[in-house]
C-alpha cells in the first residue's frame, strides 16, 4: 500500500526521497495511441480516426474459429453459403431429393449406360429420370453391396456389384449373372475386373463367367483393406493402389506384391474409404483427415489438406469421410455423422499378428451429416443433413441422362445436385437455382490486440437483390458468448448501416472478440437469392490510460528531509538509471495525494538564456509503463 509521504506543499517525493519543486507538478496524458488497422479490403477504408473489418472475399473457406487478421481475412468458423466468388456470397446450390426411394439404406449409387443405379438392402434399382421415380428391383442381391464399379471387361461394358461374398455382373438392367468369388472391393483396370477379399488377396479376370486369376496378397490382418483405385507410380506408369487402415499400398503386376508408399499412418479404423484420383494425385481419407499424395520423378509428396486442418470443425458438423467424388470444380468429401469421432481402440496380439486392432467402440453421435468440396485453396459445404445423427452413405459424379450432378443417399432417401462442367459463376448462369436458406459463421476476431479493449461503432452491409422474401438477416457476438445481437435484416438493395446502440445511444459496444453471423434466405422462386456483397465492421481501440508527470525540481536548498545539492543530484541520476519503476508522489491542488510508479524518462539542468546558470534545477519526466493505481 502506498504511503503518503508528500506533506508539504511544493515538494514531490521520488524513490522515497522528497525534493522541492518550482513552479507546478503538470500531470498529462502519456498513452501511446495505436494506428489504424485495415483487415479485408483496404480501399474503401477512408475513415482516419476509425479501424475496419471488411469481409468481401471468403474464398479461403470454412474451418478457422479464431482468426489471426493476417492470414485469415477469407477465412469463415461455418458457412453453407457459396463462398468461391469475391463480393458475391449467395445461396448454396439447390439441392434435389428424388422420388419413392426405397427406405432402406443406399449402400452404393453407381452410372451405368447412362442411367443411375442403386443398391438398396439387397436390391438393385434403377432410376427412371423421367417420372423422377426408383422403379422396383431388377435384381437381388445375397448380401448388402460392398462396392459397385462400372467398366470394360474383355471389351464389354460392365456393371459389377461386391458383396464380400459375391460379385452380381450385369451388361444390361434385365441380364444379371453371379459369380461366387469373396471379392469385397473393385476396379477397373487394363481391360481386366480386379478385386480384392476382406483377407487381402487380390484376384483378376478378363471374363466373370470363367473365374478369376489369383494375384497379390497384401501382407496385413484381415480387414484391413477399405478400397483400390488405379493411378500413376512415381515412373509414370499407372498401377493398382490398395487403400488401408494403416495407408496406401501400390501393386507391382510384374512380380505380383503390394508395396508400401509414401502415405503410412498409424491404424485408423476408417482410413482409405472413398480414397479417389482427382487432378493427378490421390486423395486418402482418416476420419475427417485427408492426405494427398502426389507421385513423379524421384519425389513423393505427401501433404494433408482435409478439413480437420486449422480448427476443423464445428463439433456438430464433425463426421467420417466414407467417400470422395472427383468434379471438374471441387473434390467432394462426404462426413457422416453417425460416425463421427470419438472412437476408442483395443489392441490385440493374439490371434492374427502384431499390429492388429480389435475392440473399436464408437460413441453415440448427434452431429449432422454434410458434403464439402475443396477446389485446392478452400473447404466449401455443399449440403448439411436435415436431422442429426442420420447416416450419409454413398455417392457418385455422373452425367447420366446427359445433365452433370452429383448424386448421394443419405438418411434413406436419394438427392442429387446439378454440377457445373466450366468454372462458372452460377449467377451468369440463367436458371440457376439455389437452396432455400444459408448461414455464415464467421472467426472470432480480436485483432490481434487480445488484451487491448475495442469498441464497435458501426456495421456496414452491402448487398443485391434483397426483398422481402430474399433477405439477409446480420447478427454479432462478443467476448466468446454464442449469445447474439441481432442488428437487423435487410430486405432492399444498397447500402445498410447499423449504429451500434447500448442503452439507447449509438455509443459503440466495448468488446475484447466479435465475431458475425449472416443468415441468407429466400422465398418460394428457387432462382433468386440475395446477395451479399460485402460486410464492414468500424471499429476502434480503447488504449489504457497511462499517465505521465513533469516537475522541475529545485535542489539550490536542502530537500525537506534535509539531503544537501549534492545528495540530492546523486540520487536523481540513481532514479534515472533504475532498472525498476520508481514511486513518485505529490499533492495536487485539492491538496489529495497522487501516487503512481513510473519509469523517470528524461532529467536535465535548466539554464536562462544569456543569464546566470542555475544548475540547481532540474527538470523531470516520468511515465507509466502501465496502470499502476486503480481509477
Amino acid at each position: 500500500m502506498t504511503q503518503d509521504r508528500a506533506i508539504e506543499r511544493n515538494s514531490i517525493v521520488v524513490d522515497n526521497k522528497s525534493y522541492w519543486t518550482r513552479g507546478k507538478i503538470r500531470l498529462f496524458d502519456a498513452s501511446q495511441q495505436p494506428g489504424k488497422i485495415v483487415i479485408g479490403d483496404a480501399s474503401a477504408a477512408d475513415n482516419p480516426h476509425a479501424s475496419e473489418w471488411n469481409i468481401d472475399d471468403l474464398r479461403g473457406g470454412i474451418g478457422v474459429e479464431i482468426a489471426d487478421p493476417t492470414k485469415d481475412a477469407d477465412r469463415v468458423w461455418w458457412s453453407t453459403a457459396q463462398l468461391r466468388y469475391k463480393g458475391r456470397i449467395i445461396l448454396p446450390q439447390l439441392s434435389v431429393e428424388t422420388s419413392n426411394a426405397p427406405t432402406t439404406t443406399c449402400a452404393t449409387l453407381t452410372e451405368f449406360k447412362n442411367e443411375m443405379y442403386g443398391t438398396f438392402g439387397t436390391a438393385v434399382h434403377v432410376y427412371n429420370n423421367s417420372t423422377d421415380t426408383w422403379g422396383s428391383s431388377v435384381n437381388t442381391l445375397n448380401n448388402t453391396a460392398t462396392d459397385a464399379k462400372q467398366g470394360l471387361v474383355g471389351g464389354v461394358e460392365t456393371l459389377a456389384i461386391a458383396t464380400g461374398s459375391e460379385v452380381h455382373y450385369a451388361t444390361n438392367s434385365s441380364t444379371w449373372a453371379v459369380n461366387t468369388t469373396d471379392v469385397k472391393y473393385l476396379v477397373f483396370w487394363k481391360d481386366l475386373l480386379w478385386g480384392i477379399d476382406e483377407a487381402g488377396q487380390m484376384y483378376y479376370t478378363d471374363d466373370l463367367s470363367s473365374g478369376w486369376s489369383t494375384d497379390a496378397r497384401l501382407q496385413l490382418p484381415d480387414d484391413y483393406v477399405t478400397g483400390l483405385v488405379v493411378s500413376r507410380r512415381a515412373d509414370g506408369e499407372e498401377a493398382i493402389y490398395a487403400a488401408t487402415k494403416v495407408g496406401l499400398f501400390v501393386h507391382d503386376d510384374v512380380n505380383q506384391r503390394f508395396l508400401p508408399t509414401d502415405l503410412q499412418l498409424p491404424f485408423h479404423p476408417d482410413a482409405g474409404q472413398g480414397v479417389r484420383v482427382w487432378r493427378g494425385a490421390i486423395y486418402f481419407p482418416a476420419g475427417n483427415a485427408v492426405y494427398k499424395m502426389q507421385a513423379g520423378g524421384d519425389t513423393t509428396i505427401v501433404v494433408p489438406v482435409g478439413p480437420d486442418r486449422d480448427h476443423g470443425l464445428p463439433s456438430d458438423k464433425r463426421g467420417v469421410i466414407v467417400n470422395l467424388e472427383p468434379t471438374h470444380n471441387d473434390l467432394i468429401a462426404l462426413l457422416d455423422a453417425s460416425r463421427a469421432s470419438g472412437v476408442s481402440y483395443v489392441t490385440s496380439r493374439a490371434s492374427r499378428g502384431v499390429g492388429n486392432h480389435h475392440g473399436v467402440t464408437a460413441n453415440s453421435k448427434t452431429g449432422y451429416s454434410e458434403i464439402l468440396g475443396w477446389n485446392e485453396r478452400g473447404w466449401e459445404a455443399k449440403w448439411l443433413g436435415h436431422a442429426s445423427g442420420r447416416a450419409i452413405t454413398a455417392s457418385e459424379v455422373s452425367s447420366s441422362y446427359n445433365t452433370y450432378r452429383l448424386w448421394w443417399a443419405a438418411n434413406s432417401k436419394v438427392y442429387y445436385q446439378g454440377l457445373p462442367v466450366d468454372v462458372v459463376n452460377p449467377l451468369q448462369v440463367t436458371g440457376s437455382t439455389y437452396g432455400p436458406s444459408a448461414t455464415i459463421e464467421t472467426p472470432w476476431n480480436d485483432f490481434n490486440i487480445r488484451n487491448q479493449t475495442k469498441v464497435a461503432l458501426d456495421v456496414l452491409v452491402e448487398t443485391v437483390n434483397p426483398t422481402t422474401d430474399e433477405t439477409i438477416k446480420v447478427e454479432y457476438a462478443t467476448d466468446y458468448s454464442e449469445s447474439y445481437t441481432t442488428l437487423g435484416t435487410i430486405t432492399s438493395t444498397g447500402e445498410t448501416k447499423y449504429r451500434i446502440v447500448v442503452g439507447g445511444n449509438p455509443v459503440g459496444e466495448v468488446f475484447r472478440s466479435i465475431k458475425f453471423r449472416v443468415t441468407m434466405e429466400r422465398g418460394a422462386t428457387n432462382t433468386n437469392t440475395p446477395q451479399l456483397i460485402k460486410l464492414t465492421l468500424v471499429w476502434r481501440s480503447v488504449v489504457a490510460l497511462l499517465w505521465g508527470v513533469a516537475a522541475d525540481i529545485d535542489v539550490n536548498e536542502n530537500s525537506p528531509d534535509g539531503r544537501n545539492t549534492r545528495q540530492q543530484i546523486e540520487d536523481l541520476k540513481s532514479a534515472l538509471a533504475s532498472g525498476t519503476l520508481i514511486e513518485v508522489t505529490y499533492r495536487n491542488d485539492n491538496t489529495e495525494s497522487q501516487n503512481y510508479y513510473m519509469d523517470m524518462t528524461d532529467l536535465q539542468s535548466l539554464e536562462e538564456a544569456g543569464g546566470e546558470a542555475e544548475v540547481g534545477i532540474f527538470r523531470t519526466n516520468y511515465v507509466e509503463p502501465r496502470q499502476s493505481r486503480d481509477r
